[in-house]
C-alpha cells in the first residue's frame, strides 16, 4: 500500500513536470494567437485547404486515409484495404487471404488522428473484439510492417520550387521494458512513470502474460505502435537528415500531385538502406494537421515545441499564399466550423 501511494505522488509530479504529457490545449494555446495572425494575413481561417490541394481540406482533418494511401507510389506503401458496410470477421479474413496478408495485421479508422483506435491484431479473436467496439465507421485493414525501425519524416516544399526539404525527423520507440528477475510484467508497467497509464490497454487482449517474470535484463516489447498517445517515446533524430534522404523524398513527392506539406510515417530496416531508397514502407501520410512530432523528445523544452509548431504553421501560410495565386481556394467559413468541432485542440 505504501508503495502505491508513493508511486502515485511521483507519477503526478512526473506528468506535471514533463510537458510532453500535457493536454493538447495546454500545448497549443500560445500557438492559437499566431494562427489567428496568419489567418488575418491570409484573410481566411481556412487557408490550410490550399496547403495540399490534392487532399480534402489540405489534410487538416476528416481526410480519407484510403484516398491518401493511393496517392503514394505502390512500391513504397504498405498494403491496405478499405472496409465498408457489413464488416465482419469472415469478410476481413477473406480480404486478408486474397491480399496475401497474415496475422498480425493493423486495423484503424479510415478517418482518424493521434492514434485513435489503431490496433495491432494478432488473431481472429482480436478482430471480433475490435469490431464489437469500432464497427460503426469505415476501417482500414493494413499489412503489419515488421521492419525494426520507425520514424516520422516531416517534408516541406514551396510550390514555386522544384525541390523541398526535410524539416525534422522523429524516431519512435514503442512500449518496452527490461526485466530484473524479480518483478512481473504487471509490476514493470504499473510502476513505470512513463507507461503507467497504458497498463490496462497492454494486457486487455491477452497477448501477454501479466504474471510473467522476465529474466534479468530480458527485453520485452509490449507495443510497437509508434504513437505518442499510445505510449511510444519520441526522439528527435533530425541530425540524421542528409542530402541522400532529401533526394529520396523529393523523388517520392514529385509524383504526389497537390502535396506540399506533411509527415510521412515510415518503417525501415537500416538508415543506410533508407538513404538508398530500399527496404522501407510508408505506413501513413499526414497533411496540414501534421505535428512536427520530434518536439516531444524528452530533452526538448516547452518553448522549443511552441517555436517549432509556429515555424511549421509559417511554412503552411507561405505555401497556401503561393497556391492561392495559382488559383487554389481556401476552405469556406461554414466548413471551418465543422472542422473545428472535429479537430479541437482544447478537448481534454
Amino acid at each position: 500500500m505504501e508503495r502505491k501511494i508513493w508511486f502515485k505522488l511521483k507519477y503526478k509530479w512526473y506528468r506535471l513536470t514533463h510537458w510532453e504529457f500535457w493536454p493538447m490545449w495546454a500545448i497549443y494555446l500560445p500557438c492559437i494567437f499566431y494562427y489567428a495572425w496568419i489567418s488575418i494575413k491570409s484573410r481566411s481561417f481556412g487557408f490550410f485547404n490550399a496547403v495540399n490541394p490534392g487532399i480534402l481540406h489540405g489534410g487538416m482533418t476528416l481526410e480519407d486515409k484510403n484516398f491518401i494511401n493511393k496517392l503514394l507510389p505502390q512500391e513504397y506503401r504498405a498494403k491496405s484495404f478499405l472496409l465498408q458496410d457489413d464488416i465482419d470477421l469472415e469478410k476481413i479474413e477473406s480480404i486478408m487471404s486474397a491480399g496475401g496478408l497474415k496475422y498480425p495485421v493493423i486495423l484503424k479508422p479510415n478517418n482518424g488522428c493521434r492514434g485513435r483506435n489503431v490496433e495491432l491484431i494478432h488473431s481472429r479473436q482480436c478482430i471480433k473484439k475490435y469490431l464489437q467496439n469500432f464497427r460503426k465507421e469505415d476501417l482500414l485493414l493494413e499489412e503489419y510492417i515488421d521492419y525494426p525501425n520507425e520514424i516520422g519524416i516531416f517534408y516541406v516544399r514551396f510550390p514555386n520550387e522544384k525541390k523541398g526539404f526535410i524539416s525534422g525527423i522523429v524516431e519512435k520507440k514503442g512500449i518496452e521494458v527490461r526485466g530484473d528477475g524479480r518483478q512481473t510484467l504487471t509490476e514493470l508497467i504499473a510502476y513505470n512513470l512513463r507507461y503507467h497509464q497504458f497498463y490496462p490497454e497492454i494486457f486487455q487482449n491477452g497477448v501477454y502474460n501479466k504474471d510473467y517474470i522476465p529474466e534479468n535484463n530480458e527485453r520485452i516489447i509490449l507495443s510497437s505502435i509508434g504513437n505518442h498517445a499510445r505510449g511510444s517515446t519520441f526522439y528527435d533524430a533530425s541530425e540524421k537528415t542528409s542530402q541522400k534522404l532529401n533526394d529520396v523524398f523529393n523523388e517520392i513527392c514529385s509524383s504526389l500531385d497537390g502535396f506540399y506539406y506533411g509527415r510521412f510515417d515510415i518503417k525501415f530496416n537500416t538508415w543506410e538502406e533508407l538513404e538508398a531508397g530500399k527496404n522501407f514502407k510508408i505506413i501513413e501520410l499526414n497533411g496540414a494537421a501534421s505535428e512536427p512530432t520530434f518536439i516531444y523528445d524528452p530533452k526538448h523544452s516547452y518553448f522549443f515545441g511552441i517555436k517549432k509548431i509556429m515555424e511549421h504553421w509559417g511554412y503552411m501560410y507561405r505555401i497556401a499564399s503561393i497556391n492561392k495565386e495559382m488559383g487554389h481556394h481556401f476552405t469556406n467559413t461554414k466548413d471551418c466550423w465543422i472542422l473545428l468541432k472535429e479537430f479541437n485542440p482544447f478537448a481534454v
